[in-house]
């Protein structure tokens, strides 16, 4: 399993990407930043998206996604025969918040319906917590976490190998309780927001500071032993965050980049 980061962080500046993974390059974890990072050839060989939750920061791209897609289609051969739709794969709430607020010929068209319902761009379909679905060659698994909306993290397994995306949280149980069943789990990628100092805006906002992200890992029996990666900080306070994570002193732990490769 190959994971690229094409963007980790919790707001948008210059040089900082929102939040969006790309997996064996034909599935996103969230859809912060696809169409800032990748070609539309590379764009092209999406076909599906994990969608964790509905703020903007993890949406935002799916509306220039299904655009480019529906050019793509019209201006090359390949495109009209391959990878016609995109799915999306998210909690039934969170289809409907994207049908009725995103996706409603009013901030955006409704790809649900371009060109029209049986050949649509943009195909949503809902997912049960804790039922696993396969898409190319991957299994996952939602699980519901800690945040002021609906909200699921993801458990990939590929190969007998397993990985645990926490997606935006606050302090939560479940998802730690899935980590520690699994036979050859061999990667966490967690959140961590915002500096201790705002640990007050951490919690009303279902987010983790280091502190926070330290009570939770302390919950994984596997703890520094194996890679955990941190994603989705404010690159305004990213410095004094890198130094509270180091200060930790947790073997294996360290902020994700918008240059990491991860390979399972």
């Amino acid at each position: 399993m190959r994971i690229k980061v094409l963007g980790c962080y919790g707001g948008q500046l210059l040089g900082f990407r929102l939040t969006s993974l790309l997996v064996n390059d034909s599935i996103l974890l969230d859809a912060g930043a696809p169409t800032h990072a990748l070609s539309l050839e590379e764009q092209h060989g999406i076909r599906h998206i994990c969608l964790s939750h509905t703020h903007l920061d993890h949406i935002k791209d799916i509306a220039f996604l299904a655009d480019n897609r529906s050019l793509k289609r019209l201006g090359d051969s390949a495109g009209s025969s391959d990878n016609r739709t995109i799915t999306v794969h998210s909690l039934a709430e969170n289809n409907r918040v994207l049908k009725q607020h995103f996706f409603n010929d009013l901030i955006w068209p409704d790809f649900t319906q371009i060109p029209n319902r049986e050949d649509a761009i943009l195909r949503l379909t809902d997912i049960e917590p804790e039922s696993p679905f396969d898409i190319d060659g991957v299994r996952i698994t939602a699980i519901r976490v800690n945040h002021p909306v609906p909200c699921t993290g993801f458990l990939l397994d590929r190969g007998g190998k397993q990985v645990i995306y926490t997606a935006d949280t606050g302090n939560t149980d479940r998802i730690w309780q899935i980590a520690n069943a699994q036979p050859n789990l061999k990667a966490i990628i967690m959140d961590c927001s915002f500096p201790n100092a705002y640990q007050h805006l951490a919690d009303i906002s279902g987010h983790l500071t280091p502190n926070g992200m330290m009570k939770d890992l302390k919950k994984l029996e596997q703890l520094g032993s194996m890679p955990v990666y941190l994603y989705h900080m404010k690159p305004e306070s990213l410095n004094i965050m890198a130094a509270e994570v180091e200060a930790l002193d947790v073997p294996h732990l360290r902020m994700l980049t918008q240059v990491d490769e991860l390979l399972i």
